[in-house]
C-alpha cells in the first residue's frame, strides 16, 4: 500500500494518450489476425494468446517478488482485473459460457474503465507501467477476441445473473479482506470494498466510505445492462433459453 499513482488526461495528455491509442491498436491487430486464420490456426493462435497470459501473470509476481514489493495485503489477484486476469488465462485453453459472460459483462467495462483511468497499485516504476496495460488489455482483448472470431453468445437475460455473481463474489472478497485484515494487522482494500480507488474517474462523485461503494454497485449494474443491450443489438445474445 502507498505505492499507487494514477494517470489522466488532464494529468499527462500526451502519456495517457499514447498509452491508450497503442492499447487499442494492438488489440485490433490480434484480433484481425485471429480473424483470418484458419480454424485450425486459430485455435493454436488462442492457445498461444492463452500461454502470453499465463506467462505474464507468472513474470508480474516474480517482479513484485524480486524488489520486495509482494504482500499479502495488496498482490492477490481479488480486484476485478486481477480476476479477469485469470479467467482469460483458462479460457483461452478451454472455452466455458459462465467464464465468457464474467469477461464480457464484467471484464470489458472494468478494463475500459482501468485503461482510461488507470491506477497503478504498484507504481509505475520499471515494468509497472507497460505491464498495467499489458494486463488490462488483455482482459479487454479476450472478451472481444472470442465474441468476433469464434461468434460466441451471451445467453439470454445473463445480466441478470452476472450482477447477482458480482455482488456474491464482493461479499466473498469481503470476507478475505476483513480474514487478512484480522490475521496480520492490516486491511486490504481488495474490490475497493474499504477505500474508494484514487483514479481520476468523473463517475466517482463521492469518496466517503461506505457511499463510494453504492455508487460503485449501481454503476456496475448500469455497465452490465448497457453492454449486454450492445451486444443484443449487435446480434451476440441468443434469441432462447
Amino acid at each position: 500500500m502507498g505505492r499507487d499513482k494514477a494517470l489522466s488526461y488532464s494529468s499527462n495528455p500526451e502519456l495517457w494518450l499514447t498509452s491508450v491509442s497503442i492499447t487499442l491498436l494492438c488489440i485490433a491487430l490480434i484480433v484481425i489476425i485471429g480473424y483470418y486464420l484458419s480454424d485450425k490456426n486459430r485455435s493454436i493462435f488462442t492457445k498461444f494468446l492463452g500461454v502470453l497470459f499465463f506467462t505474464r501473470f507468472i513474470f508480474l509476481h516474480g517482479y513484485m517478488t524480486g524488489l520486495g514489493h509482494w504482500d499479502l495485503t495488496n498482490s492477490l489477484p481479488l480486484h476485478l482485473c486481477g480476476i479477469s486476469s485469470l479467467v482469460i488465462i483458462f479460457i483461452m485453453f478451454k472455452y466455458n459460457q459462465s467464464m465468457y459472460e464474467y469477461l464480457v459483462l464484467l471484464g470489458i467495462p472494468s478494463a475500459i474503465h482501468s485503461i482510461l483511468t488507470p491506477q497503478f497499485i504498484n507504481g509505475w516504476d520499471g515494468y509497472y507501467f507497460p505491464e498495467f496495460y499489458l494486463s488490462h488489455g488483455a482482459i479487454l482483448l479476450a472478451p472481444l477476441y472470442l465474441s468476433i472470431n469464434y461468434n460466441y453468445k451471451l445467453r439470454l437475460h445473463s445480466w441478470i445473473s452476472a450482477f447477482r455473481n458480482g455482488l456474491i463474489l464482493a461479499f466473498f472478497i469481503g470476507l478475505i479482506n476483513l480474514l487478512i485484515g484480522y490475521s496480520y494487522g492490516i486491511m486490504p482494500n481488495y474490490l475497493y470494498l474499504c477505500e474508494a480507488p484514487i483514479a481520476d474517474n468523473p463517475l466517482l462523485f463521492t469518496t466517503q466510505w461506505p457511499y463510494y461503494f453504492f455508487v460503485l454497485v449501481a454503476f456496475m449494474f448500469i455497465h452490465i445492462v448497457i453492454i449486454y443491450y450492445i451486444f443484443k443489438l449487435i446480434g451476440k445474445v441468443e434469441t432462447s433459453k
